[in-house]
């Protein structure tokens, strides 16, 4: 039974005309959950992220998606260094409940992760361009610079999300809306709607990130 379970050919539903497995259901119900619980600024979300991670590893693993795969350990890293800051915040960064508090970039450090963006692109990319020539294990990158542009979104917002700066939502919204776009033109139909629904939680994690960063200067 668990075998059928992580096979990804083992289809739960269909939307579309498009197969959708068991495995691929959870990770939905675990990177919704855990998006969620981030716009809230719980800080559960990492545990439930973890999770999430071992799924899209299996997933990936399973689709010999390795570029895709071999960024889950990477997630991981990050993601125990922010479940770190955010539940041992240093004295003069937590709020009474004794977590880290929401805090802005200033306009310095703003370029600084915009040009450390650009970097883990032109990286990455290159990296998956010559990926193929290195073992005959990876298939050569279709689009190796969109590839790394999605990885480069997503780590940036991720290691902002991990000090708990509010920008870090502006990443995960630009990155939910380009893969939106990516799964339309794909002509997918489930993962748009997932797309959606992580856009969603992206604005409230905007809106609710923000309320919560000005109570906590009135009571500064």
């Amino acid at each position: 039974m668990m075998k059928e379970f992580f096979n990804l050919d083992n289809v739960f539903f269909v939307v579309g005309g498009q197969g959708i497995s068991y495995l691929e259901f959870c990770a939905v119900l675990f990177g919704l959950t855990s998006v969620f619980m981030a716009s809230l600024a719980r800080s559960i979300n990492y545990w439930i992220g973890f999770i999430y991670s071992a799924i899209l590893f299996m997933m990936f693993l399973q689709k010999n998606l390795y570029t895709n795969m071999l960024l889950q350990p990477v997630s991981v890293g990050i993601n125990i260094y922010g479940l770190y800051r955010w539940t041992r915040p240093r004295k003069e960064e937590k709020n009474e409940q004794n977590e880290l508090l929401i805090t802005f970039l200033n306009n310095r450090q703003r370029l600084m992760y915009v040009f450390l963006l650009l970097g883990i692109v032109l990286v990455w990319g290159f990296i998956l361009t010559r990926l193929h020539l290195i073992s005959e294990v990876f298939p050569p990158a279709r689009t190796p610079y969109l590839d790394a542009s999605v990885a480069g979104l997503l780590l940036t917002a991720q290691i902002l999300a991990a000090q708990k700066k509010w920008e870090c939502w502006i990443f995960w919204a630009a990155l939910n809306i380009g893969n939106i776009i990516l799964y339309i033109s794909a002509g997918l139909v489930f993962m748009p709607i997932v797309a959606v629904f992580f856009l969603a939680f992206n604005i409230i994690g905007i809106i609710h990130w923000k309320k919560e960063w000005e109570k906590q200067k009135q009571l500064c």
